[in-house]
């Protein structure tokens, strides 16, 4: 099960729930794993731009003292740790960016996946607009008598 952090814009007067549920931004509390590797492309993707001129500061400080230091190439390794960072700080980073924004928290979510963390958050936000259910699954058909299993009894020999 997943967490999320549900935030909403300041609502205008005349905005009905159901625009306001359009609005609605869900921050994903967990670690991005899509960071480790490209944190740059992450932080400006959530448009992090104070997060991404930090970033470009520290991996430029650590590869100045990396070159200062004559540090040997193994030591290149400490140019992940920023990524590391921004992969485990990305939800906090975004949630603050939000909030500087003048987003407000509205609620939190736990669910498998986003969209059925939308349902069930929009389910108990907007209970006089019910949203409209998942289609139905295959129907299932009932078992003739005789059945065990999938495999019928024998024929009568």
């Amino acid at each position: 099960m997943a967490l999320w952090t549900v935030f909403e814009p300041d609502a205008a007067a005349d905005e009905s729930p159901a625009q306001r549920a359009d609005r609605l931004v869900f921050v994903r509390e967990a670690m991005a794993r899509g960071a480790l590797l490209l944190a740059p492309l992450v932080l400006l993707r959530h448009r992090l731009w104070l997060a991404f001129a930090l970033y470009v500061l520290v991996q430029g400080l650590i590869g100045a003292a990396l070159a200062v230091l004559d540090a040997p190439a193994s030591a290149g390794l400490l140019m992940l740790l920023p990524n590391l960072v921004v992969a485990l700080e990305l939800a906090a980073l975004r949630r603050a960016s939000l909030e500087r924004r003048g987003w407000r928290e509205v609620g939190t979510v736990s669910a498998d996946d986003i969209e059925a963390g939308e349902r069930r958050f929009l389910e108990a936000w907007l209970p006089e607009a019910p949203v409209p259910a998942a289609p139905p699954a295959a129907a299932v058909r009932p078992m003739p008598a005789g059945v065990l299993g999938l495999f019928p009894e024998a024929a009568a020999r």
